[in-house]
């Protein structure tokens, strides 16, 4: 009986330390497959766009793409673009926008703006893309702004993401 009292504890401690709850994490921009931190001011450039292709077979996501422009009148326009090779059942894109701290020599983010869209929402019900337009207002002209982008897709309970960056632009209210 002592035996399988011993037996009996030990095998419960042993179920109890190995016993761990895991949790899924939040994507988040830094963590996807991208580019990352590479981003230059881009004197007299009025639009910039980063895609990030991937031709792996398996892959759900095909082709991440993000672009911002000076319109030339005090706004900006950031576009984001989904391609995939498989029909997805949702798409979610997060879009931030930076301006230029020529102060401290850095990106600071000023805005942010997320999107999400489902199969259900399409007409035929079958989904291979995902486009996002946007006017940005209220920006302070002369300085730089760039875009990063985080671009996710969902099949069931499988998700596959990339991060875009742009190169900065010079927001005018006027033609260069």
């Amino acid at each position: 009986m002592k035996r399988l009292k011993r037996t009996a504890v030990i095998t419960v401690s042993i179920i109890m330390m190995l016993a761990q709850v895991a949790y899924a994490n939040s994507p988040s921009w830094e963590s996807l497959p991208g580019h990352h931190n590479q981003s230059i001011l881009s004197y007299g450039a009025l639009e910039a766009e980063d895609t990030v292709q991937s031709d792996a077979r398996g892959t759900i996501m095909s082709t991440a793409i993000l672009k911002i422009a000076n319109e030339q009148n005090g706004n900006l326009y950031i576009t984001s673009d989904i391609l995939v090779h498989k029909k997805i059942d949702k798409a979610y894109q997060t879009v931030f926008l930076d301006e230029w701290d020529e102060e401290n020599s850095t990106w600071v983010q000023i805005g942010r703006w997320d999107f999400e869209r489902s199969k259900e929402e399409e007409e035929n019900g079958e989904m291979l893309s995902y486009h996002v337009g946007f006017t940005v207002t209220g920006c302070v002209v002369n300085r730089y702004y760039r875009a990063r982008a985080m671009h996710l897709v969902q099949i069931g309970d499988d998700m596959e993401g990339k991060a875009t960056e742009t190169n900065g632009v010079l927001l005018t209210d006027h033609e260069v």
